[in-house]
């Protein structure tokens, strides 16, 4: 049973981090950007047939960027649809959220550093 307990703890804790990221997200929050991604990580997607990758200075600046979704009003929409932990130190999520009139689906990579779990990869597509 102790290993059950330990499985629903590591859930309970990346959930958390996951509600700050979409925190982060629909509130233009940049402060929570430390509190749910790891320094090293790295944001990245597809634009006209090639791979863009951005760091945590580049997704500051992105984030900061642009109009919250909470700022113009627009209904917040956005759920957890699969935390998968394959290992002590290692997860994966699926998010969806709409932010700004496109629908983004998220694959968040997390890696548990000293105790805690951040994310170390984000992977996304947006539909419009």
């Amino acid at each position: 049973m102790k290993e059950q307990s330990h499985i629903s703890d590591n859930i309970l804790q990346i959930e958390n981090v996951l509600r700050r990221y979409l925190d982060l997200l629909y509130n233009g929050d940049t402060n929570l950007i430390e509190t749910v991604f790891l320094p090293e990580a790295t944001v990245n997607s597809v634009a006209d047939g090639k791979i863009v990758s951005i760091d945590m200075v580049g997704f500051r600046e992105r984030i900061a960027g642009r109009q919250s979704p909470a700022s113009i009003g627009e209904k917040r929409d956005d759920k957890i649809i699969m935390v998968d932990i394959s290992s002590p130190t290692t997860a994966m999520a699926k998010v969806e959220c709409m932010i700004l009139k496109n629908q983004y689906t998220d694959y968040l990579s997390f890696i548990k550093v000293s105790g805690k779990w951040g994310i170390i990869s984000k992977v996304f597509h947006t539909s419009h």
